[in-house]
């Protein structure tokens, strides 16, 4: 016991001087008039290539990455930049340059001088993306984070798929900016971000994106899965007729 109170302690205080080291650091940040770049990141929309393009600039991408998931903070420095993934906690304090996570909208309120934004996929090809996913963990034997809930959602086919993932992850990019998945808040939500593009047009979304920051990213795409199911006609049918909703809302975002 005695022990452990003094770890507790030490690993106190060294969080503790970490937190004002890096709100000195960060501080001294300036991206093109922001204070701080934060991804709203949407599942198989090209959210991993985002990250590992922001975080190529301090370096070895797919190493500062690995380092990111092992730390308990999620929160990592290299090369002067401070980088964190799905804290919540620390990303609505704002100490860093780049940050991404997977909570939605609603679930966070960020500082002013953040820059934001987000990528949209045409949603039939986001879900077979993430069933597509699924499949390649459990053949390959991959032992992902996710699979702890989302192991029970695969089944022995695509309509088991469909009848098992609930609704905020069938329909993720109208629910990450609506709790309600109600279209017009997700829309006045999606015009607050500061930039927002989609996969079919990625390269140019990125360019984009670098007139806004000042940044010199590449496009760059990554992790894509080594195993591809077919998907009947009749199943896509069904499934656009689930996902009617999330289309009618990036239809207005895509025209606006």
């Amino acid at each position: 016991m005695l022990v452990k109170a003094v770890n507790d302690f030490f690993r106190e205080v060294k969080c503790k001087r970490d937190a004002r080291k890096y709100h000195k650091i960060s501080s001294l940040y300036n991206v093109n008039g922001y204070r701080r770049i934060y991804l709203v990141h949407v599942r198989k929309t090209g959210g991993t290539s985002i990250n590992n393009m922001f975080l190529g600039i301090s370096g070895g991408a797919a190493r500062l990455y690995n380092r990111l998931t092992k730390k308990s903070s999620h929160c990592i420095l290299a090369k002067g930049k401070i980088y964190v993934g799905w804290n919540s906690d620390l990303i609505n304090r704002g100490d860093y340059f780049y940050a991404f996570s997977h909570a939605p909208w609603h679930k966070l309120d960020l500082p002013v001088g953040t820059f934001s934004f987000t990528c949209f996929r045409d949603p039939v090809n986001r879900i077979i993306s993430h069933y597509n996913m699924l499949f390649n963990y459990i053949k390959n034997r991959i032992d992902h984070p996710c699979m702890e809930i989302e192991r029970e959602w695969f089944g022995e086919s695509f309509e088991y798929f469909l009848d098992n993932i609930p609704k905020e992850h069938l329909c993720r990019q109208l629910y990450m900016f609506s709790e309600k998945f109600n279209i017009d808040e997700a829309v006045e939500n999606v015009f607050s971000l500061s930039h927002y593009f989609f996969t079919e047009r990625f390269a140019e979304g990125i360019d984009e994106l670098n007139c806004k920051t000042g940044l010199n990213l590449m496009p760059i795409h990554i992790r894509k899965a080594t195993v591809k199911s077919n998907v009947s006609p009749q199943n896509i049918s069904l499934l656009k007729e689930k996902l009617k909703k999330e289309y009618i809302f990036l239809e207005y975002i895509r025209k606006l």
